[in-house]
């Protein structure tokens, strides 16, 4: 029923991608491996080799795997003189529920051989008939187990393993030799239960054979048995060109942040630029203002480029911009020059110091005897910052004064 099934289910039901199912017909010949006795100086002193053949049915998950069903006819007949002279016939029905492997594709995924060497290994049932007849009397023994309706009957379970040497000389079609050893759960394939002899094991059945098989719907549809891996899984390549496709999406996405993260900084560089083309002029303007090169009208040390007077007398002492500096002090609303150069009442401090040196003490002090001597004057005191701090220092240093 099993095989049954397995064959209309071939028939009708194929895999939308590739064809899976094969089926095939085997001819050959087997050997009883039993308890009959020995005959040392015969290779098969014992055992006829009997025609025998069988079919099957494979459905192919893979190119390497696959699951199949077949039947065995094995006709089985051997003779035995000790303990009893007897002919043994066995008529001998097998289907089994086996794991295949193809070793080729194994072993050589990417093969593009013709000849793939095949293995099985699986699980059987098996329903045999035995007529041994007694070759001196030429009737049934007596000691031969008869069931109830008088019918000489067996039952047992088997262990199957294959292997094969398949050419494909087609798409549809392969011919293939098998050699098969069937181990079985029985001591009595022979139906003798007097030779059952303790200490032997189970029976087994040899065979070779060989046969034809042929690829379902492989002329018009790849058949997995013809395939190589690469053909057959492209699914693999498919998903690692997805992962691909992922990381270049994602690597895609980062050079996009970072083409906006560009951009904005270009941006910012560009307004940069302009704030630069903007303060280049001033920058220039401050170069000119601060050097000591250039033309002195008046020989003040104050180049005419930031000369507001160019008209100085010798020997006057100016400021940064050529200006006199005067030194004078107020008394009942008339100023009074204290003195040029040396006496100087400017006191100027180092860069965020406010530590007097000796030149600022010496002009302390000339303020500090005019003031002695004459109490009546009146002291305004200034303070101011100049070009070495920035706006934000030069503010907070003069409230802090």
């Amino acid at each position: 029923m099993l095989f049954l099934y397995l064959s209309v289910t071939g028939l009708y039901s194929q895999n939308k991608a590739f064809s899976r199912w094969s089926i095939w017909a085997e001819y050959g010949y087997n050997y009883l491996d039993g308890d009959i006795n020995q005959n040392t100086s015969s290779i098969f002193p014992s055992s006829f080799r009997e025609i025998t053949y069988g079919g099957g049915l494979e459905y192919a998950f893979s190119p390497v795997w696959g699951i199949s069903a077949d039947y065995s006819y094995f006709p089985l007949k051997a003779e035995n003189t000790i303990p009893s002279q007897v002919n043994i016939s066995t008529y001998l029905h097998a289907a089994t529920l086996n794991a295949t492997i193809n070793f080729t594709r194994w072993i050589f995924p990417e093969t593009k051989s013709k000849i793939h060497i095949l293995g099985s290994v699986g699980l059987g049932y098996a329903y045999y008939e035995y007529y041994p007849i007694d070759r001196i009397t030429g009737v049934t023994p007596t000691n031969v187990i008869l069931n109830d309706q008088g019918r000489q009957i067996g039952q047992a379970g088997s262990v199957p393993v294959t292997f094969s040497a398949e050419y494909n000389f087609s798409r549809p079609l392969a011919l293939g030799a098998k050699f098969h050893y069937r181990a079985y759960t029985k001591d009595n394939l022979e139906g003798v239960s007097n030779l059952n002899w303790k200490g032997v094991t189970n029976d087994y059945i040899a065979a070779a054979s060989v046969y034809l098989r042929y690829k379902f719907r492989s002329v018009k549809k790849d058949h997995v048995r013809n395939l190589r891996w690469q053909d057959y899984a492209p699914d693999l390549g498919l998903s690692t060109a997805l992962e691909a496709k992922r990381e270049i999406a994602a690597l895609t996405a980062k050079v996009n942040t970072v083409d906006k993260k560009v951009g904005e900084i270009d941006t910012k560089v560009t307004e940069m630029d302009g704030k630069l083309n903007s303060l280049t002029p001033r920058v220039e303007n401050m170069e000119k203002l601060f050097s000591s090169d250039g033309p002195d009208t008046d020989n003040d040390g104050v180049p005419d480029v930031r000369d507001r007077d160019n008209n100085t007398p010798d020997n006057t002492e100016v400021d940064f911009w050529g200006l006199p500096v005067k030194s004078s002090i107020v008394n009942d609303g008339k100023t009074q020059i204290l003195g040029v150069k040396t006496d100087s009442l400017y006191v100027f401090f180092d860069y965020d110091s406010y530590r007097l040196d000796e030149d600022a003490l010496i002009a302390i002090s000339k303020v500090a005897m005019h003031l002695l001597n004459d109490s009546s004057l009146v002291l305004e005191v200034r303070g101011y910052a100049d070009f070495s701090g920035n706006k934000d220092y030069n503010s907070t240093f003069a409230s802090f004064i």
